[in-house]
């Protein structure tokens, strides 16, 4: 894709960006480097796995306060959830080294450290969803709820076939712990997946590379839960350099997050969501529960039909959010429509009706009952070259609107009124005769006359002349011809006055 290319090109040109995706890199060299040299060294791996492991975790947080400081919007929300979860993260890890370096048994299972663990991993999901916030909250709901399917089947699954058969006694909250690490780690990447990248284009460098952190942090996640279920795990392994990678990510994404201060993520029209995986994900994992468990028990437990029932009402619950999107998605699309109809026949300056909404008007007006009185008003402010000469465009589109207004204010509900153009408008007046009509035009020229428009500087006296031109039966399109010609007369005459036009249907035959 070229949009990722190209923000990887302005990452690599940006000189902090630069030093920073270097530095990081040499450090991951230089971690690895010495996890192999300690290997063989407890005192030694636990210096490298408990205090050298610190330098990016540290580092991540202050960068991510500073994006949080610069950054506006919804970048600024999402850094500073990241720079709370980063924290907390670092909150953990120093809590890990302190058992490690105070107690002689190490960390107890659970620590307070997992407490920290636990904050940075559910804090950084809902980060990623500040993050995506244009999503929409039917969107975000819907993508939660996939996130949801896919973590809850998959945890059933790897909980009844993998990690149940290799525990003893009974669960307790060592386990949770242990499993709710790459759990809330797929959370974060199905969030990211289906909220994020599904359903937005254009998708920040830094966003990604979160994202990529979190990615990093999840497999690192799997291989401690394995090692913790069914090995050991000690501070200093080489499972330690996956997750000085991801903290070295993510330190790289906020640094990126400040120096290329890139525009939010796009919400996409039509979302790329996981439509069918989430579903069919739950749907066969229910039916594998029953079946592994009916097979090597012979019984189906109450634990498997709860999971199964809430698969089931989850699956429902995430096909109506998905209509419901679909529905809200639809009216949207259907107001953007109407907008762009109402925007091709209203005067951008003014606000009223254009010349091609006039136009089609007058046509219609041409099909309709002959017989049907119909008016025609052409009003054209008087010496108006004169305002844009004196006092420049900008205060003559404040005479324009200002006079759009008054007129319209002196027209009646079923009147049409259309900026024509330049300085001139048209009121269309159906079944009114020119009595009327005219009354009306006297009344339009005097609200433009009456009342001086203010401005910034002097206010400026506006006047009008009004042509009339009245059908009392025949062709409509004879009217704005006589209604030109009316108008004519009246500038001819001196300006500032209304004049009406003899016969139009008479000149027009």
């Amino acid at each position: 894709m070229a949009e990722p290319a190209t923000a990887g090109r302005r990452m690599l040109a940006d000189g902090p960006c630069r030093v920073a995706v270097i530095a990081g890199l040499a450090w991951l060299v230089c971690y690895g480097t010495l996890t192999g040299l300690t290997a063989d060294s407890p005192r030694g791996a636990m210096f490298v796995g408990d205090i050298l492991y610190l330098l990016p975790i540290i580092a991540g947080p202050i960068a991510a306060t500073v994006a949080a400081r610069r950054l506006t919007g919804r970048h600024r929300r999402l850094w500073l959830l990241l720079a709370i979860a980063y924290g907390a993260q670092l909150a953990g890890e120093c809590t890990w080294a302190g058992y490690d370096y105070l107690t002689t048994d190490g960390p107890p299972d659970p620590s307070v450290a997992d407490v920290f663990y636990l904050t940075a991993s559910v804090t950084t999901v809902v980060a990623i969803l500040a993050g995506f916030g244009g999503a929409g909250r039917l969107r975000h709901l819907r993508g939660l709820l996939d996130s949801l399917l896919l973590i809850v089947s998959a945890g059933a699954m790897g909980w009844q076939v993998l990690v149940r058969p290799q525990l003893s006694g009974s669960l307790d909250w060592s386990n949770l712990f242990t499993v709710a690490y790459p759990m809330l780690d797929v959370m974060l990447i199905c969030a990211l997946s289906i909220v994020g990248i599904g359903g937005h284009q254009r998708v920040p460098l830094s966003l990604r590379l979160v994202g990529f952190a979190g990615a990093l942090n999840a497999v690192s996640d799997m291989f401690y839960t394995y090692l913790l279920v069914f090995s050991h795990y000690e501070s200093g392994s080489w499972v330690d350099v996956a997750f000085e990678a991801s903290s070295v990510c993510s330190f790289v994404a906020a640094v990126v997050a400040v120096r290329l201060r890139e525009p939010a993520a796009q919400r996409r029209v039509f979302d790329r969501g996981l439509t069918v995986l989430p579903v069919l994900t739950a749907t066969l994992a229910s039916l594998a529960l029953v079946v592994v468990e009916r097979v090597t028990t012979g019984v189906t437990s109450v634990f498997t039909l709860v999971v199964v029932g809430l698969l089931f009402v989850a699956m429902m619950v995430r096909q109506y959010l998905f209509v419901a999107d679909r529905a809200a998605l639809a009216e949207e699309l259907r107001e953007a429509v109407r907008e762009q109809e109402r925007l091709a026949v209203t005067d951008g300056l003014t606000g009223l009706h254009n010349r091609r909404f006039l136009t089609e008007r007058m046509t219609a007006e041409e099909s309709a009952d002959p017989v049907r009185p119909l008016s025609l008003l052409v009003i054209d402010l008087d010496h108006f070259k004169t305002v844009n000469d004196t006092w420049g465009h900008p205060v003559g589109d404040v005479v324009l609107r200002e006079c759009a207004g008054r007129i319209t204010a002196a027209c009646r509900a079923g009147d049409v009124v259309a900026r024509y153009g330049g300085e001139e408008f048209v009121v269309c007046c159906p079944d009114t005769g020119e009595p009327e009509a005219l009354a009306l035009a006297e009344r339009i020229r005097e609200r433009i006359a009456g009342t001086p428009v203010e401005h910034d500087g002097p206010s400026i006296r506006v006047t009008a002349s009004v042509g009339v031109a009245t059908r009392p039966a025949g062709a409509a399109a004879a009217l704005m011809v006589a209604a030109d010609q009316a108008l004519y007369r009246a500038k001819v005459a001196g300006r500032d006055r209304v004049a009406v036009a003899v016969s139009p249907v008479a000149e027009h035959h």
